[in-house]
């Protein structure tokens, strides 16, 4: 038992190790996003319910790229201001499916793939939530939960990037070519890590301890062999719920699902698993504290209902063209994981190099510099 226990804190801290610098690299770039693109500007552009909102909704998302609190949080924002349910809830979905960060770590851990899975999935749960919304939406429910959101919630709770005072007039040139635009990017850096460490790790090590612990056979009389539509939808459903009570969000999710592979879940499966970020249980528990309870079970079923659908059409859209990998082995794990001198070795110094840089910059002030020269 202690041999298997070592083994699961071994294969997490290698999974933490591969996906350390996309992490870093990817906050990174989100921290560029949120500090060069005025985002305070877009928030009043979303009330209609068309497509093209949808689609600048969509758009705002991607720039946005929150985790998946801070996008439950802005997309009430959202809401509260006078954005339409179609346009918001396209703004979660890509705040927490388009992003920089999600899509480096799924290709590190899972491959180009399931990186294309989750791409062009993203968008169809876009399309898919967009029509179901405009085709069911019980107006006067929810028309009745924006003005709870008014009257309960006057002020933006935190995290919400439309608040956060870190972005500023200057264009995007004198901020990149200044100490105070590089101080702004720093603070946003360190704010995305903040809010994504601790679902981040216990992914990982969760991860591990399914991995070494939890016997293949157990998937396999979970999960139907994925032959027609029956066990596939059957794999993309119980991926979903796996996600929904895995109580883990955002990048943890990623790891949890290389876990699922590993352990012998379907292709649906694993990528629904990564959708179900929206709906896991204390996730649900926000959409109820914002919107209500009748809202937030609509939300469930909408949501739901949209990721088993994306999940069912990637599996048959990948296997199709032949594009499903081949399953990682155990043995294939362990020996991906091992540190060596690679790219991977490299590109965690420079990442962990460029951490330390930004956290002196912001821990540093240049009168402090000033003095020791």
């Amino acid at each position: 038992m202690i041999d298997a226990v070592s083994d699961s804190l071994l294969i997490g801290l290698g999974l933490f190790y591969k996906a350390l610098w996309p992490i870093l690299f990817g906050v990174l770039l989100t921290a560029l996003i949120e500090t060069l693109i005025d985002q305070d500007r877009l928030a009043d552009i979303l009330g209609g319910r068309d497509v093209l909102t949808a689609g600048k909704a969509s758009a705002i998302g991607v720039a946005s790229s929150a985790c998946t609190f801070g996008a439950v949080s802005i997309t009430q924002t959202l809401f509260k201001k006078g954005a339409s349910a179609e346009s918001s809830f396209a703004f979660s979905f890509a705040s927490t499916n388009l992003v920089f960060e999600l899509g480096i770590l799924i290709y590190v851990l899972l491959g180009w793939q399931f990186l294309g899975a989750e791409l062009l999935g993203g968008f169809l749960l876009i399309a898919i939530v967009y029509a179901l919304v405009r085709l069911t939406l019980p107006r006067e429910l929810f028309a009745q939960a924006r003005t709870r959101l008014r009257d309960r919630f006057p002020e933006d709770p935190p995290p919400v990037r439309f608040t956060r005072g870190v972005a500023a007039p200057m264009g995007w040139k004198e901020q990149l070519t200044s100490r105070e635009g590089w101080q702004r990017i720093a603070r946003n850096y360190f704010h995305t890590l903040g809010k994504i460490y601790k679902s981040a790790l216990f992914g990982f090590f969760i991860s591990g301890f399914i991995v070494a612990l939890v016997p293949h056979a157990f998937w396999s009389t979970l999960f139907m062999k994925p032959a027609g539509p029956a066990g596939i939808t059957e794999n993309a459903v119980l991926g979903v719920l796996a996600g929904v009570f895995s109580f883990i969000g955002s990048i943890g999710n990623v790891p949890f699902a290389a876990a699922l592979w590993t352990s012998g879940v379907s292709f649906a499966g694993v990528i629904a698993c990564i959708y179900a970020d929206l709906i896991t249980v204390p996730i649900m528990n926000l959409w109820q504290k914002f919107f209500g309870w009748k809202a937030a079970a609509y939300i469930f079923v909408v949501f739901f209902v949209t990721m088993v659908a994306s999940a069912v059409a990637m599996e048959y859209l990948f296997d199709t063209l032949g594009w499903i990998p081949p399953r990682l082995s155990s043995q294939g794990l362990m020996s991906f994981l091992q540190v060596k001198l690679d790219f991977t070795l490299v590109m965690t110094a420079l990442a962990l190099a460029g951490t330390a840089a930004l956290y002196v910059l912001i821990r540093w002030p240049a009168e402090t510099r000033q003095q020791w020269q």
